[in-house]
């Protein structure tokens, strides 16, 4: 990081001299009488310095272990450990549980920081954005495809801190912008979720069939599959012109994630040409056993990208429709049974061959029942639309107020409140 003038009354402390104690995690033994105690993984972080409490597992750790690690409200957590192509290693959420045991695995570390010297949030927002500009890319090793932080090296990093009492009014902004995006996000789940009871509204859980509608085979309805050509290729963004691979997280979200990809240099012979068009289904035939399965439909041609050999491209008969067939491959019981027709190892993606994709069993409404629910999950996808780009505004929005924080430029009165036109939310 470059030195800079500061604000007046900012000063520049190593994160190192601002812990009062910092630990790596502890992964524990299996817990098979769920007697153990919470263990967060970075499974559980997510990119805006918040955790996911879904799938907290539980482990036995030693009483000893717990007492000396056992995580405190404030805590920030970094990964030290992980990452991928295009996101490095070095994510850091903030610990606000008061109640129950928690600890954190070993792809972990702990930060506890002084109070008297800087707010905790304060520091995990600062250490939040180094991260959003890829400064900890340069942090890392890489060794058998998993990045490691260069631990003694980030603990030198500089962190520049207004007064304790900027630094509150500094949170307390910053949060009352990601308030605003939490909730733009959580209406937008809200709408996912209610395409996901309309469906079982209409037709009921594909599995158990209690509407009983005719059931068939998915490859009794299938036109084709094709599968893509995978090639070597450079994380970063393409160029004019530029052909591109997909990765399997293009599809992983249930959305198509245009930006998921690997830039083709000019001089590869490109083998197998296929590409996503409008009105396509891709398959993710290969992926981690939780994820194999996920589909997503296309609505735009995309010519300039190219389908690796573990997405497929799947097209169907005209007695269905390629909404429905995207729900009902999408539906919990479904996904389940890729899963368990699914092969590989543990430290290896999952595949589901072709064969067995479709032998698997799935109702087939009439016709009309299927354009009747496509027609609604339309209507749910221009709100959606729209949703997002209010999102995406607000993202922007609080990406600069962070940048405006963290350069000295929000202006708080004597009183050390921030005038409300500083805080764009959108709506």
């Amino acid at each position: 990081m470059k030195n800079r003038k500061l604000p007046e009354g900012w000063k520049v402390e190593k994160l190192d001299t601002l812990c009062v104690d910092k630990f790596a995690g502890d992964w524990g033994s299996n817990d098979e009488e769920k007697k153990g105690v919470f263990v967060i993984r970075t499974t559980n972080f997510t990119d805006d310095g918040n955790l996911n409490f879904n799938d907290v597992v539980t482990r036995c750790i030693d009483d000893k272990v717990i007492k000396k690690k056992r995580l405190q409200f404030g805590d920030i957590i970094l990964e030290k450990s992980g990452g991928s192509d295009n996101q490095p290693v070095g994510r850091v959420v903030y610990f606000n549980k008061t109640d129950g045991i928690y600890m954190c695995n070993n792809f972990t570390h702990v930060l506890r920081i002084n109070k008297e010297k800087a707010v905790p949030k304060y520091v995990m927002y600062f250490l939040l954005d180094i991260h959003k500009k890829g400064i900890t890319k340069y942090f890392q090793n890489k060794t058998t495809g998993i990045r490691n932080l260069q631990m003694k090296r980030y603990f030198k990093l500089g962190i520049e801190l207004p007064p304790l009492e900027i630094q509150k009014k500094i949170v307390q902004a910053l949060e009352k912008a990601e308030d605003a995006l939490k909730k733009k996000k959580e209406s937008i789940r809200l709408l996912d979720e209610l395409v996901k009871s309309r469906f079982i509204e209409m037709f009921g859980d594909p599995t158990s069939n209690p509407k009983s509608w005719n059931k068939d085979t998915i490859g009794s309805v299938v036109k084709s599959i094709t599968a893509g050509w995978s090639a070597n290729g450079e994380v970063r963004e393409r160029r004019e012109g530029e052909k591109a691979v997909l990765k399997v997280s293009a599809v992983t979200q249930g959305y198509f994630k245009s930006d998921e990809y690997k830039v083709i240099s000019d001089d590869t012979d490109i083998k197998k040409y296929v590409f996503p068009e409008k009105g396509d289904l891709l398959f993710s035939r290969a992926n981690t056993r939780e994820m194999v399965g996920a589909t997503c439909i296309i609505h735009n041609d995309y010519p300039d990208l190219l389908l690796p050999d573990k997405l497929w491209k799947v097209l169907f008969v005209d007695r269905v429709n390629v909404f429905y067939m995207k729900y009902v491959l999408s539906e919990p019981t479904i996904r389940a049974e890729f899963s368990a027709k699914s092969t590989g190892t543990s430290g290896s993606m999952y595949n589901v061959s072709m064969d067995k994709f479709k032998k698997i069993c799935i109702p087939i409404p009439p016709l009309e029942f299927q354009n009747k629910f496509a027609d609604f999950v339309k209507q749910v996808d221009k709100l959606k639309f729209e949703m997002e780009k209010s999102l995406k505004k607000l993202e922007d929005n609080f990406n600069s107020l962070m940048q405006k924080a963290f350069n000295g430029e929000l202006e708080f009165n004597s009183q050390f409140t921030m005038d409300n036109s500083q805080l764009k939310m959108g709506k």
